[in-house]
């Protein structure tokens, strides 16, 4: 290596000590009577003012390109500091700093959010495929935010009607009750829909923070589907006096249920019976009379099953199922239940 290479390498490296110098903390200690406090602050590029108040401001300083800062001379008492950048959401220290007197106090790093992640999380997250139709919306903030500017600006796509919930996980010396929204849907979503939203530049922080740009995400809600049945497929040694459950995803259109379904023996034989809804999600079917014991059914239930918004079954659902063989229920049990429609 040269001698003006190493002459080079050396310059760099006492500029480079001299810029990041603040960034070892000093073993130094204040004058008897005062103290200091100490810390960093990120991301340094923010370029951060850093204030001590005492009950009043009582001094201040700018972060280095390390993003390190230190308070000198501060009189001996209980601090909060104030951290603020252009672009960045103010920080107020939550926990109050003891400085004795001839005492260097070192803090926790701090970590400044940009105005555009005055959004913490939301729920179902961007680009959430097959979401429940009973999903509620939450969204997350950084911060105490102003509820009824966030509620004004809230736009879902296509339009949902709902409540707006407002909580606060933080302890109660610090909770406001507008850190966290939930919109709650006054019905089910769409099955199977693209659903956007979006909260405008309007919506701000209780201390009048705005968003920097609107704040968009979307989620796609999952098809029509069948959650549950009873007789599960495949299986054996079912009673000769079952009925059968389907429990949907969504609420149903029962007219458009009962025509799509079918059940038959093995020689492909229907079997009839009534249908009753326990809610809109939920159906029985009752045959008629018992079935028949050692037989294998079959239970369809084609694509023209759709919900209430006009959404179709995403396959056909087919399972089957073997009775025991000999009646385990004897009679076939007595029902109050009242047929929905028959077949």
């Amino acid at each position: 290596m040269t001698r003006q290479v190493l002459i080079c390498v050396a310059i760099c490296s006492l500029l480079l000590f001299n810029c990041s110098k603040k960034s070892i903390t000093n073993n130094y200690y204040p004058s008897g009577d005062k103290g200091a406090i100490v810390g960093f602050v990120y991301p340094p590029e923010s370029e951060a003012k850093v204030t001590a108040y005492l009950g009043m401001e009582i001094a201040w300083t700018h972060i280095d390109i390390v993003g390190y800062f230190e308070l000198t001379e501060l009189p001996p008492g209980t601090y909060i500091l104030l951290v603020e950048a252009d672009g960045y959401i103010d920080y107020h220290s939550d926990k109050k700093i003891w400085v004795p007197g001839g005492v260097t106090v070192s803090v926790d790093s701090l970590f400044l959010a940009s105005v555009h992640d005055l959004i913490l999380s939301v729920s179902p997250f961007d680009g959430a495929e097959e979401v429940s139709v009973s999903e509620d919306i939450e969204i997350s903030f950084r911060r105490d935010m102003n509820a009824a500017l966030v509620e004004s600006v809230f736009h879902v796509e296509p339009e949902v009607e709902g409540e707006f919930l407002w909580h606060d996980d933080r302890p109660p010396e610090l909770a406001s009750g507008s850190t966290d929204l939930r919109f709650v849907p006054r019905d089910q979503l769409a099955t199977n829909t693209r659903y956007q939203v979006e909260i405008d530049t309007v919506a701000s922080d209780s201390q009048g923070t705005r968003l920097a740009e609107p704040y968009e995400f979307s989620f796609t809600t999952e098809p029509v589907r069948i959650s549950y049945a009873y007789p599960q497929n495949k299986q054996t040694w079912v009673d000769t006096s079952t009925d059968v459950y389907i429990r949907f995803n969504t609420d149903m259109n029962a007219e458009s249920v009962v025509l799509a379904f079918k059940m038959a023996d093995s020689e492909l034989k229907e079997v009839t019976g009534w249908f009753r809804w326990n809610n809109q999600s939920y159906m029985t079917f009752h045959p008629d009379s018992d079935l028949t014991a050692d037989e294998i059914y079959t239970v369809t239930i084609d694509t023209n099953a759709k919900d209430i918004s006009g959404g179709s079954l995403d396959k056909p659902y087919n399972l089957w199922f073997k009775t025991h063989p000999g009646s385990l229920g004897g009679a076939r049990r007595a029902t109050n239940f009242f047929p929905l429609m028959t077949r």
